[in-house]
């Protein structure tokens, strides 16, 4: 009679276990996943913006974790003062500080102009959506990608310019000249500012922000990170650009 309940209760159990395993979160089909198409990063690759009237003028791409230069792309040839640079996953976009100058959309592969938006000075530029973001002096202006003026946003706690920017996560960050707070966050919902301390700041010429990290330059082109909420020093790598780099960017494929 036990025998013949043990049975029954591991038929019964043999039933109800598969429905209960089941996650209804789980996106599967049969015994094979589902996968949805999700946007894949490499965070070990930078895009980096060297000045054209310094040694090794160009565009590079380079490899943090082999410290190696995988590309290299000329600049515009009527871009004089080359300050500003982003990537927008398909296309990279590079601004200067000179008088008459333009930003540039380039094709990441070789380097062809794309298209240009002319009469644009800036040390700074951002991309999210569909906008453009860069920034002159004190001011940020928001413009399509085709140069229409969309908006144009006054800091609180800039200093005379503004360096470089960078968006991530629907906040914009910008550079100031400080050595204790030298990065500002702007909420782009309420254009609430708030200042980043970060560690071992002097120096700070460059930017970008991505995996929540701040990534900047050093003046002997090293590349360190600090903790986006945080500011602490996360990690310093030497690299072997030489010349002035000016910009840059993360690298990531959509």
């Amino acid at each position: 009679m036990k025998a013949l309940k043990a049975l029954l209760t591991l038929c019964i159990i043999a039933i109800i276990a598969p429905s209960c395993s089941y996650d209804l979160d789980d996106k599967t089909e049969g015994s094979i996943l589902i996968e949805e198409p999700i946007i894949t990063t490499d965070t070990t690759r930078l895009w980096v913006l060297t000045h054209k009237r310094y040694e090794s003028p160009g565009i590079y791409l380079y490899n943090e974790t082999t410290a190696t230069v995988e590309l290299k792309l000329n600049l515009p040839a009527n871009l004089e003062s080359p300050h500003a640079l982003a990537f927008d996953g398909e296309s990279l976009w590079v601004g200067g500080d000179a008088e008459n100058e333009s930003v540039y959309q380039l094709n990441p592969e070789n380097g062809s102009v794309l298209s240009e938006i002319k009469n644009i000075k800036t040390e700074g530029i951002a991309l999210l959506n569909d906008y453009l973001y860069y920034s002159n002096y004190k001011t940020i202006t928001k413009i399509e990608k085709n140069g229409t003026l969309v908006e144009e946003i006054s800091t609180k706690n800039s200093s005379y310019n503004i360096p470089d920017i960078a968006i991530y996560d629907n906040n914009l960050y910008y550079l100031r000249y400080s050595e204790t707070e030298p990065v500002v966050k702007l909420k782009l919902s309420n254009k609430k500012e708030s200042k980043i301390p970060i560690a071992e700041s002097t120096g700070t010429y460059c930017l970008t922000v991505f995996n929540d990290e701040i990534v900047t330059i050093t003046p002997f082109n090293e590349i360190s990170r600090f903790n986006l909420k945080t500011g602490e020093l996360i990690s310093t790598n030497p690299t072997e650009i030489k010349g002035w780099i000016t910009a840059i960017a993360p690298y990531y494929e959509l």
